[in-house]
């Protein structure tokens, strides 16, 4: 009788917005006609869910006189809800309270559910005590979201004071807790309400075990990990896809990849689920080449936009960028449509070998389709054009983003230490305070790389001695190594390695590591030789350390002690680690190897390169062959740095590329002085905009300079 009549309540609805009031009347008492009541049409429309309806034919009840009873307002309470009406649901509240339904079990229920879903816990908890007798749902919800919210002694408290009351919680009402723990990063109180749980002889089931295995993944509690799958196989609780993700997940996260390969093989029938769980997994371990090899495996099946977000990030997260960028391609060849979590994993790999077109289409992509305001893909284009070199652009990314969060200012500010431009970089972290944002550990290692890369020693060490004084960020690492490296290349290395032996802390490789880098730049061979010895125990298998030392030791023509180092790195197996560079080219990203001549136009390069090499030499350019740190002849030293991978991408651009069209190149290594000086007449020679990114910085050459200023 009510689907028949629908039509008729719709139009007296109608008429509710907008009739005079006679023909408002007039369609009521149409509806009269039909037997049922104002009230009980609310019910009809909150069954059908026409929830507009409810809230107007509500309103003209009210003003008929008709007063709302017990079942009615309940009703419209849980309208407000389902509308995320807030203020309307809050003058519900206060017309029970004045209608003496204030007090009715029902009602009470209604508003605390509504609050619980607007978050609005204060409120929630106020009307939890006055109900008479909270019941095991309302008591459960309640519970549910303190708990979802992270506020645990709320949690307990309320759950002691619900079984004080005599509410007898139930399995659902424990799972609730658990899930929403871990949920809020309250990981070691999701397992022991776990076992809180079979303690009291609560049997745990599917939701309860896939509930708290995550958190038991994010403690690194392995041998807990195993009793739980114990119980799982005791239980017959295999078969439950949940239950297998779940699993797979935290082995993973406990570095236990035997095991999770285990229990994804002894899946009777493979689940999407599961499968990401596992590539999730094997790329966490550093064992990205098995997930990829797992994910082209299952591509049959009916593979998410979760399943290929999840290979996309980790391809990026594990030096796979080329591999991310096919799988953007393929992703959208079977039809499955990038969301806004798969652009902010996929942009760091065209970051990462500066791949700019692509980063452009993805950027399109997102403008497209409606999420270029999400602040993680703003953030992650602010980053990409950065890195490629697109400081402009990377700017207005982060001046459009109609909402920016911690890492959207982090993002910038990195951009601009990466380019050298300490003082943009300054600026940023100083609007970023002004504009509310507290700065964390991340934007003091930012602002400190910025004046890193300006020799701003003096604005380092206050910026270093206001963390903990002035914003309470505590030095970490990463902030004394960059005060190593502003100090060491400052030509102040006693003072650098005075202030690594006060470190409150044992320091790591990379805190040596920059005292023997600033060493190299300064040919000091005592310090060198100290933090040398730090950095090999630390780092024994790391082949660029002993370079570095070698490299000190041949600057001073210590040949003996060169060969020294070259049999140590020969008896523990380690090679040098080759010099190669990108350039993208039409759409292309082409790599290229020192002294590798497998390059289809390599013929072409080193003719060009000779030219080049001609003219430059016309032009006094004497080859810095000191930077070559061999014991060989001067001319052979002179074809050594002809070799270089930056140089050769520079030329393959030359060749490839209309004139005064724009160069980037990408270095695995840090730039050479002879490189530096060869690209800088180049770019001036050839009438070139060229951006060298090395693994210290940014080098923009325009005209014959560079915008490092020759210091980096």
């Amino acid at each position: 009788m009510a689907r028949q009549a629908l039509p008729l309540f719709e139009n007296f609805s109608h008429c509710l917005c907008s009739a005079t009031k006679a023909s408002l009347s007039q369609a009521h008492a149409h509806i009269l006609k039909t037997g049922i009541s104002l009230p009980e049409t609310i019910q009809i429309f909150s069954k059908l869910n026409h929830f507009g309806h409810v809230i107007r034919v509500f309103s003209y009840m009210l003003t008929q006189g008709i007063v709302p009873d017990s079942r009615v307002l309940p009703t419209v309470i849980k309208t407000c809800a389902a509308l995320s009406a807030l203020q309307t649901g809050k003058q519900m509240h206060c017309f029970a309270l004045v209608s003496g339904l204030g007090l009715d079990s029902v009602v009470l229920s209604s508003l605390l559910h509504m609050y619980v879903q607007f978050d609005h816990l204060k409120d929630a908890r106020n009307v939890f005590d006055k109900l008479p007798q909270p019941g095991v749902v309302t008591s459960s919800a309640l519970i549910s979201r303190f708990a979802r919210k992270g506020r645990v002694k709320e949690t307990k408290e309320l759950f002691y004071q619900t079984r004080d009351l005599g509410v007898e919680l139930n399995l659902v009402s424990w799972n609730g807790m658990i899930s929403g723990f871990n949920r809020s990063g309250s990981y070691l109180d999701a397992v022991l309400m776990f076992q809180n749980m079979h303690l009291e002889g609560l049997k745990p089931d599917g939701t309860s075990v896939s509930s708290v295995l995550p958190a038991v993944g994010d403690l690194d509690m392995p041998l807990m990990g195993i009793q739980i799958h114990c119980y799982v196989i005791k239980q017959g609780l295999g078969p439950d896809k949940f239950v297998v993700s779940a699993l797979i997940d935290m082995y993973g996260k406990c570095a236990c990849a035997s095991e999770m390969s285990g229990v994804f093989n002894e899946m009777d029938e493979v689940d999407v689920g599961a499968c990401n769980a596992l590539v999730t997994g094997l790329s966490r371990n550093g064992l990205v080449d098995n997930a990829l090899e797992v994910f082209k495996q299952f591509k049959g099946m009916d593979l998410n936009v979760v399943s290929w977000t999840s290979m996309i990030a980790s391809c990026s997260q594990n030096g796979k960028d080329m591999e991310a960028l096919e799988l953007f391609r393929e992703m959208q060849i079977e039809g499955v449509k990038p969301n806004s979590v798969t652009i902010p994993c996929l942009l760091p790999a065209c970051g990462n070998i500066a791949a700019l077109l692509h980063g452009k289409a993805a950027h399109c992509f997102s403008l497209r389709n409606g999420i270029f305001n999400d602040v993680y893909v703003g953030s992650a284009l602010i980053d990409m054009y950065a890195k490629c070199g697109r400081m402009l652009a990377s700017r207005l990314c982060f001046d459009m983003m109609p909402n920016r969060n911690l890492v959207s200012w982090n993002s910038l500010m990195a951009g601009y230490a990466m380019h050298g431009k300490t003082f943009e970089a300054i600026n940023i972290f100083e609007l970023m305070q002004r504009c509310g944002q507290k700065p964390d550990h991340v934007s003091f290692t930012c602002v400190l790389s910025a004046c890193t890369q300006g020799g701003l020693t003096e604005e380092g060490w206050f910026y270093f001695d206001s963390m903990s004084r002035n914003h309470g960020v505590e030095a970490r690492m990463e902030h004394y190594s960059c005060m190593v490296t502003l100090l060491g290349r400052s030509g102040r290395l006693e003072e650098a390695y005075a202030m690594i032996k006060q470190m409150p802390f044992e320091p790591d490789s990379c805190v040596w590591g920059a005292l023997l880098s600033s060493c190299r730049v300064h040919n000091r061979v005592d310090l060198g030789e100290i933090a040398a010895k730090r950095v090999f125990e630390l780092e024994p298998r790391n082949p660029g350390n002993y370079i570095l030392l070698s490299n000190i030791y041949a600057s001073k023509a210590m040949w003996v002690e060169v060969d020294m180092v070259r049999d140590m790195m020969r008896s523990r197996g380690l090679k040098k680690n080759p010099g190669y560079s990108w350039i993208e080219i039409k759409n292309k990203v082409h790599m290229l190897l020192a002294g590798d001549s497998s390059h289809p136009q390599m013929p072409q390069i080193i003719e060009k390169l000779a030219k080049l090499t001609v003219e430059m030499k016309k032009s006094g350019y004497v080859p810095h062959t000191d930077f070559v740190l061999q014991d060989v002849e001067e001319q052979d030293k002179e074809q050594i740095l002809c070799g270089h991978s930056e140089k050769l991408a520079v030329v393959l651009g030359l060749l490839n590329t209309k004139p005064g069209f724009p160069l980037q190149v990408i270095k695995n290594l840090r730039i050479c002085r002879d490189c530096h000086a060869v690209i800088k007449f180049i770019s001036d020679f050839e009438k070139r905009e060229i951006f060298v990114r090395d693994t210290n910085r940014f080098h923009q050459f325009k005209g014959g300079v560079c915008s490092c200023g020759d210091y980096w």
